[in-house]
């Protein structure tokens, strides 16, 4: 089971870099393990506006069935901030399977491979 890797501060998901990769694309694209999912900000932003949009991530990844895709729109919306809800982004890894949250935690697995 691989991680959901969530950077809570600027440029960790800053994709448009021609000469390298940013700490996101690298957690998702490790080749023996890193991140399942990243979200992460593409820029720069001012931090009380992060933490606000932080908080209520978290608080609803807590709730029992909430996706990763419903935790960060609903996230993004809960901030008035149109730089944070513009430059925050989630990727995943292609082969990428994300469970729902449960109260216990985020159940975040890989899918099984059909070849065996």
């Amino acid at each position: 089971m691989l991680p959901l890797f969530m950077a809570m501060t600027c440029l960790n998901g800053f994709f448009a870099d021609l000469y390298g990769q940013s700490l996101g694309e690298a957690m998702l694209l490790a080749p023996h393990g890193g991140a399942v999912a990243v979200w992460a900000s593409s820029g720069l932003t001012e931090p009380e506006p992060q933490l606000e949009m932080d908080r209520e991530a978290f608080a609803l990844l807590r709730l029992p069935g909430v996706t990763l895709g419903q935790a960060v729109a609903l996230a993004k919306m809960a901030v008035r901030d149109e730089d944070v809800r513009r430059t925050w982004v989630a990727a995943r890894g292609p082969d990428a399977g994300i469970a729902a949250c449960r109260p216990g935690g985020c159940g975040i697995r890989r899918p099984r491979s059909s070849a065996r």
